[in-house]
């Protein structure tokens, strides 16, 4: 059973808007260029978006459920839906979350693996699509938080999405559900943000995130862009996942 992605949608569920910084300077210096070629690299990318799967029980028989999202490329932008069609179980409910942050995880690193890196929003309420079409409130949400709250290269966690995270932990707090909060953290203004420490598996690679993204902000004159790199490189650095605490949860 697949979850998560249909062609026509229309309820409630993950919306996550990115922005690529450095994409729309590349697309301008690069467009058309056979060895470095913008639209090549985007469209290899969203090619090898990542599922994910669980195996469990369904009223006594062994189901295999796919969690699929949605990822569309506009321009220097992404955005990755995750749909719920029926009534929504805590099950699916992490474990559709989880599909986006894989997404999340996929498209950060690989982005910075090819000079750019991102700043994005996650939220959860109304959204329709269809294959032209992606519109609803949490697309708007979503697209407003990382625009006027995000700042940095970093992914934030907007208010309602951080309402279905305290219920979790309110109400069905488990394993899973610790398993999830691992993937978050709480920066420094309070909002809880996608934990750049799921960016890589091994030291070796985080290394090199680090040295890609030092390298491409020094490539930057001095002034406010160039800043939006040092967060992100800190926390790698410090290559600390700092898990949430309860009473992080549900703050804003």
């Amino acid at each position: 059973m697949i979850l998560g992605n249909s062609k026509k949608f229309k309820g409630t569920g993950y919306v996550c808007f990115i922005d690529v910084l450095g994409f729309s300077n590349d697309i301008l210096k690069n467009w058309g260029n056979p060895r470095s070629n913008p639209p090549d690299k985007i469209l290899a990318i969203k090619a090898e978006m990542p599922g994910f799967s669980d195996v469990g029980e369904d009223d006594g028989h062994e189901t295999h459920r796919t969690y699929v999202c949605r990822v569309n490329t506009v321009s220097d932008s992404v955005t990755i839906c995750f749909g719920y069609n029926d009534k929504i179980i805590v099950g699916d409910l992490v474990l559709g979350l989880e599909a986006v942050l894989s997404n999340i995880s996929y498209i950060w690193s690989t982005f910075i693996s090819n000079g750019y890196t991102v700043r994005g929003a996650i939220d959860f309420g109304e959204i329709y699509w269809d294959e032209n079409e992606l519109i609803g409130p949490a697309f708007i949400n979503a697209y407003h938080l990382e625009s006027e709250v995000a700042k940095n290269s970093r992914v934030v966690v907007s208010s309602d999405l951080n309402k279905v995270l305290a219920d979790l932990v309110n109400k069905h707090k488990s394993t899973l559900t610790d398993h999830l909060f691992k993937n978050f953290r709480k920066d420094v203004d309070g909002y809880i943000i996608v934990d750049p420490n799921i960016l890589y598996q091994s030291d070796s690679e985080k290394i090199f995130l680090i040295e890609a993204l030092k390298k491409m902000r020094d490539a930057l004159p001095l002034g406010i862009v160039k800043e939006k790199y040092n967060p992100l490189i800190s926390m790698l650095r410090d290559g600390v996942k700092v898990s949430l605490k309860d009473n992080d949860i549900g703050a804003y």
